[in-house]
């Protein structure tokens, strides 16, 4: 048998968030460091992530590889696009590597919702287990609260856009097509000598 217990833990770390945005306000990346300070690849300008030191959560879609040609033969990319815009944000040198590359030009910062300074609070999932009669745990994965509450944040506004999107398209809709209007009729009126109505 088998079960989840979920253990919060305080440390004393002080830690910043960065969210960054696509180009189309989408959220792509929320990390602890600061695009503008990693190393930067001088072939393109493009900056590097190597997530095996930093932490990092990539919002993105898997995209298609691509071959470029250089000097001393071909560089494969493997594009990580935008979830709304399909966008190239991110890119690596193979499907299973650790090293992330920020295209130029393709993040914003949003000031807004970026967390700095605060205190680091994990919430530490542990799996429990049983072989053979004897208890046992395995820790599953450690999240970070700030995380969790920039993502539903994010959900909230997207569901608030799509709200106001899908009521001012029945707003427009509503004009062009009037409900409970009372149907005009045309008077019959005959031509020729005025006639009274008992004839």
């Amino acid at each position: 048998s088998s079960g989840i217990n979920a253990e919060y833990g305080d440390d004393s770390e002080s830690i910043s968030l960065n969210v960054y945005r696509c180009i189309c306000k989408q959220v792509a990346l929320i990390a602890d460091l600061v695009v503008e300070k990693l190393p930067l690849r001088k072939i393109d300008g493009a900056r590097v992530i190597d997530t095996s030191k930093k932490t990092a959560k990539f919002h993105t879609e898997e995209g298609k590889t691509i071959y470029i040609r250089r000097p001393d033969g071909y560089e494969m990319r493997c594009l990580q696009l935008c979830k709304h815009c399909d966008l190239p944000v991110f890119y690596r040198p193979s499907p299973s590597s650790h090293i992330y590359f920020i295209i130029k030009d393709s993040l914003v910062v949003d000031i807004a919702m970026s967390v700095v300074g605060k205190e680091k609070k994990n919430v530490k999932l542990t799996k429990l287990t049983r072989e053979a009669g004897k208890f046992g745990s395995v820790t599953v994965s450690t999240v970070d609260e700030e995380e969790n509450e920039i993502e539903k944040h994010e959900a909230e506004a997207s569901y608030t856009m799509n709200a106001k999107i899908i009521a001012q398209q029945l707003g427009r809709d509503s004009k062009k097509h009037p409900i409970d209007e009372p149907p005009k009729t045309k008077i019959k009126r005959h031509k020729g000598t005025l006639l009274d109505e008992s004839y």
